[in-house]
């Protein structure tokens, strides 16, 4: 079973990752936000998924 944990306003839970010199690395994808996130000092709600980085940053 894969571990999910809570951290101050969203769950994560760990994937891993090969990198392309074959070496294989842990690290955490938040998986749902839980509160209000920030950008810039503003209060900024981005969305948890998205087909390209453009379409994941828009405002």
């Amino acid at each position: 079973m894969i571990p999910i944990i809570f951290t101050t306003g969203a769950h994560l839970q760990p994937i891993k990752i090969q990198k392309e010199d074959g070496r294989e690395y842990w690290l955490w994808i938040v998986l749902e936000f839980v509160d209000d996130s920030f950008k810039d000092g503003e209060v900024y709600n981005p969305i948890e998924s998205a087909e390209s980085l453009e379409k994941l940053l828009v405002e």
